[in-house]
């Protein structure tokens, strides 16, 4: 089930035009257990709320559809942060930073809002502080929990939070590669407001709009994701609030995200207000409160269609046997839009043992594990998750040594 927005889903304009259509798609953080499976099919739009003349619009980008978020995090829903060994520095190397800016004393309350398989909280000293995992898909994630993290198997609400610890508030709060996902983010940031100590921060991590049209990552596009969001957009709804930005860390993480820090207005941290500034200048210069920069991204990524779907065709016809590496949402977005199908790669490689014997959504591509795949001897693989590149080069050194080829299908097609 789906429904359409009438308007911006943080200012409440109605002014949408629309900037990229990828689209009917199943859902693509799906994996069916069987080609048989009943998934939502739905339209993947994007749009920009634009100025009408007031000057009120906020400018962000965002679906057209709202997708329901109990089919999208069901049982079936495939990603794990522990897996990645790349994404597991990242997620350590952020508490660091936190830790540099909060001092954390005996009792204190830390709170990680999708906590997923609980790789972020573990990196955190577990002595006499109380970590929090809350997550709808916990359960599936339960037995990586240790027993000094509590999981609370539920989507994030203040009333939530205060029936657990009544009126104690959480001195760290992060949410990463979740924020995109809300349906009323101001909403959310009220609901963290709320929960979050006067001398508390809270961290959020998120694709990067700027850095999205510039790797042509369209693949960023899919049905969870129902924002895309810039420093203006972010600034805008901390000023409603009352949240103060911090800290802005821009990342190469999931093919380019922004890790943004803020605390209450009146909170004891310094921020860095010549970052912030020059930051909001260079989205002002590069013009993203105008539809210029998605006319262009829309036609590259038309282009990479054409562009990916000849050179495999080519490939094709030299007998080249070409199997997908990664089966991974973002690898989903680009099967269904470029339509490739069991024919053009038979088998997907993947690492996560619980995706074995499933199938790609709408494209329904079998998932078998990387040594099954390596026994077929392809002589090239596909990667879907492009963006670990430096991870995967590393770790496949052997099927390189071999004379198989890695296809990396964004920003730019490469052979490896």
């Amino acid at each position: 089930m789906y429904k359409e927005i009438k308007k911006c889903r943080i200012c409440g304009n109605a002014n949408l035009a629309t900037i990229l259509d990828l689209g009917s798609q199943y859902l693509t953080g799906i994996f069916p257990p069987n080609n048989n499976y009943d998934i939502t099919s739905g339209p993947l739009e994007l749009v920009k709320c634009m100025d009408d003349g007031g000057g009120e619009a906020c400018g962000l980008v965002q679906l057209r559809h709202s997708y329901d978020s109990e089919e999208m995090y069901g049982e079936n829903y495939g990603y794990r942060s522990g897996l990645n060994q790349s994404m597991v520095r990242h997620l350590q190397q952020k508490v660091q930073n936190i830790l540099k800016k909060v001092t954390l004393s005996d009792g204190d309350v830390v709170l990680d809002i999708g906590s997923n398989d609980s790789t972020l909280l573990q990196a955190y000293p577990h002595y006499n502080i109380d970590l929090i995992g809350m997550d709808p898909t916990g359960k599936k994630f339960k037995d990586y929990y240790p027993s000094y993290i509590k999981l609370v198997p539920d989507f994030f609400s203040a009333e939530t939070f205060k029936k657990i610890f009544g009126d104690k508030k959480a001195k760290i709060i992060t949410s990463i590669a979740m924020f995109y996902d809300l349906e009323s983010p101001l909403d959310f940031m009220r609901d963290i407001y709320s929960a979050l100590d006067d001398k508390g921060v809270w961290v959020f991590e998120q694709s990067y709009l700027l850095s999205m049209l510039d790797a042509t990552a369209y693949d960023t596009v899919c049905h969870e994701h129902l924002e895309y969001y810039g420093v203006k957009q972010i600034k805008w709804m901390c000023d409603k609030i009352g949240f103060r930005i911090l800290d802005i860390e821009i990342n190469n993480i999931n093919g380019g995200s922004f890790s943004v820090m803020v605390c209450k207005k009146n909170a004891p941290y310094k921020d860095n207000a010549g970052q912030i500034a020059e930051l909001l200048e260079t989205e002002r210069e590069r013009g993203l409160h105008t539809l210029a920069p998605y006319k262009d991204f829309e036609k590259r990524v038309k282009k990479h269609k054409t562009e990916l779907l000849e050179f495999i065709g080519s490939l094709k016809k030299k007998n080249k046997k070409i199997l997908g590496y990664g089966a991974s949402t973002k690898g989903n977005v680009v099967l269904q839009y470029c339509g490739l199908t069991p024919d053009d790669i038979p088998f997907i490689a993947e690492v996560n043992k619980d995706k074995f014997g499933c199938y790609t959504p709408g494209t329904n591509i079998p998932i078998i594990s990387e040594s099954e795949a390596k026994k077929m001897k392809p002589d090239y693989l596909l990667v879907l998750p492009w963006h670990f590149k430096e991870n995967i080069l590393f770790r496949e050194k052997e099927y390189l040594a071999e004379g198989g080829k890695f296809i990396f299908p964004l920003p730019k097609i490469e052979v490896v």
